[in-house]
Parts: C-alpha cells; structure tokens; sequence
C-alpha cells in the first residue's frame, strides 16, 4: 500500500525557540530514527566521559588507562553496573563517576519516558485508497473513496469527514486559502472492522456540479479526509488524516470489491486489490 503523501511545509522565520521541542520531535520521528539518535548519544557521551578519565592518568585503575578500557569503564559506571575490576583512583576521578552517574540516570529516565509514550501513544492504522473516484452510485454521480481498518480490533463510533481547500480573494484584495467540508452520505459507522465506502454526492451544491474531468483538474483543489474513533482495544481516541489532490481523481473508474464471504459466514478481506480500480461506461 502507498503511504499517506508527506505535506510539505518550510516554516521561514520562526520564533525563538519553536523549533527546539525536541521532545514533541522525538515522539513524531520513526522508530528507526530515534533508535539511531538513541546509539548516537549513547556512544557519544560514553566517549565524552572516557576522554575525560583520560585527561588524569590517576583517574582510574593505573592497568587500564587506555581509551579502550576508559570507555567500557563508562559505559559500565553510565549504566550504573560498577563490575569493580576498574575503579576510580583519586578526587578527580570520583568526581567524573558522579558526575556521569547523575548523567546516566537522567538519560535513563528520559528515554525510558520517551519510549513509553510513543508506545502508548493512541494510533491508527487506516489505510486509503490510492485515488478519488468520480463514478455513478445509487443512479447519482458521487466523488468516492475507500478505507480499511488494517488492524483487526474494531473502531467504535468512527466519524469521517472530507474537507477540500480552495483560494479565494477578500473584498480588501487579499489571496487567502479558505477551508470548505463536503457532504458526505455516512460519515459515522457505529463499528469500523473492514473496509469503508465513502460518498459525496455531486448535486447542485457540489463544487463538482456539471464540471468536466479537465475543469476538475484545473480547481488544484487538496482533499482531507480526517478520521476519528475509539479504539475498541485500548478505549482510546484515536485520529488520522489523510491528504488527496484533484490529480488523484480517476473518473468513471470503480474499486474492485475486496470483500468475500464464505459459507460460514467469515468474512474475507483481500488488501492486495484495495487500490485496484476498473473503467466503466
């Protein structure tokens, strides 16, 4: 499946200080990326320490005043295990030992803190389909599009909505980017397991409204699509949102059916065909 489509953002300018919540930062980055961070400054402050025992060569036991040594002898007294076989020899070097368990302790609490919450963070896994349909539904034009509820919990009381933005210019002259919802069909399910159909009806109030597929293209309309719900599992809240563009619609296409039923009532849904789409007259 493709992943949801990055919005891009460049911030010129900020104020001071907003781009140092590094804490927020750490909690929206990958796992693989903070675990990256994570061995960085793990080493990078075990050297730091090491560099420092060896400024003395009192420091620490005389037989292992080396960088190799100096550096296990870190990373044993960061993590506070102390085998003893290397010990702090004087005043200086105590005090770097104390200095770094206080250091190591620290470190450990906040990423201890910062693992916590992303794992317990409330999340979705919705997937989208690839593109917007225009098609014919009910005997009525409708602009589509489908989800999937990835995990196998069920989703309580889930809304969507699908909000579109479009440029516009003031009386006073000034080019702003306005916010409009479209109507929806259903945009609430009372339990959200499988997948989702979701219609807008082209009518009269539509921004659609008797436009052609080449009119369509030219509005450079964005879609959102926001989602929320109850994790059934966690009895959680959870969000999710998604982003189309008018070059994402495919007209008079319809989606393969994903959903099988078997004899004994099991229902089977198949996501290698979630984005597939047919042509039709």
């Amino acid at each position: 499946m493709d992943k949801q489509r990055p919005i891009k953002i460049i911030k010129k300018n900020s104020p001071e200080g907003s781009h140092k919540d590094l804490y927020h930062h750490f909690l929206r980055t990958s796992w693989t990326k903070l675990f990256l961070i994570y061995i960085f400054l793990y080493l990078s402050i075990n050297l730091l320490f090491a560099f420092l025992y060896l400024v003395d060569s009192g420091s620490i036991t005389a037989s292992a005043h080396n960088i190799k040594n100096a550096f296990f002898f870190s990373v044993q007294t960061f993590s506070t295990v102390g085998y003893g076989t290397i010990a702090p020899q004087n005043l200086y070097g105590n005090i770097i030992v104390v200095l770094e368990i206080m250091t190591g302790v620290m470190f450990l609490a906040l990423t201890t803190g910062l693992v916590f919450a992303k794992f317990s963070k409330p999340s979705a896994k919705i997937l989208y389909s690839k593109s917007l349909l225009i098609t014919k539904f009910d005997s009525k034009n409708v602009l589509m599009f489908r989800i999937a509820n990835a995990r196998s919990n069920q989703i309580i009381s889930a809304k969507v909505e699908l909000h579109y933005t479009y440029p516009t210019i003031s009386p006073e002259g000034l080019h702003i980017v306005r916010f409009a919802q479209l109507k929806l069909q259903k945009s609430y399910s009372p339990l959200f397991s499988l997948s989702w159909s979701v219609f807008h009806t082209i009518d009269s109030e539509s921004p659609f409204y008797e436009k052609s597929e080449a009119e369509i293209k030219k509005l450079n309309y964005e879609f959102y699509v926001l989602f929320n719900g109850t994790d059934g599992t966690f009895s959680q809240t959870i969000h999710d949102m998604h982003n189309y563009t008018t070059q994402d619609i495919l007209v008079n296409h319809r989606f393969v059916d994903i959903l099988h039923r078997q004899v004994d009532g099991t229902r089977i849904i198949d996501y290698d065909k979630f984005d597939q789409t047919t042509p039709h007259d």
